[in-house]
């Protein structure tokens, strides 16, 4: 079973009681929210201003394919692994949910850099 609950003041009772009931041996991870929603609200608007205003190669792209790219570009390890059916390769590793509050602010600042270089109108 996995939980994954934001701790409020209302909830906290429920998620003790859950934390309680639990069988031993059971895993139990309490992390810091790793972003704010300001955050990840912010990173979205840009990304989909890119995706409305940009080619890359040609090609129009999804606002998810360019918060790739900016991952890329702000230093995030770029991993691959074979296509399943041996065409090509796939992508790994760009969630930017794992990002802290830090490397988040930094992917922002990424996408307006990159974007502003590129001729990108962000929104006042």
């Amino acid at each position: 079973m996995r939980l994954t609950r934001t701790i409020t003041e209302t909830n906290r009772a429920e998620l003790m009681a859950a934390l309680k009931a639990a069988p031993a041996g059971a895993t139990f991870e309490l992390v810091d929210d790793p972003r704010t929603l300001a955050q990840n609200k912010l990173m979205w608007t840009l990304l989909n201003e890119v995706s409305a205003q940009l080619e890359q190669g040609g090609e129009h792209y999804e606002p998810e394919d360019w918060k790739c790219a900016f991952m890329k570009a702000a230093g995030h390890k770029l991993r691959f692994m074979p296509a399943l059916d041996g065409d090509g390769v796939v992508a790994l590793g760009y969630r930017s949910s794992k990002l802290n509050k830090e490397e988040f602010s930094d992917l922002i600042e990424t996408i307006y850099s990159q974007g502003l270089q590129r001729g990108v109108v962000f929104p006042a």
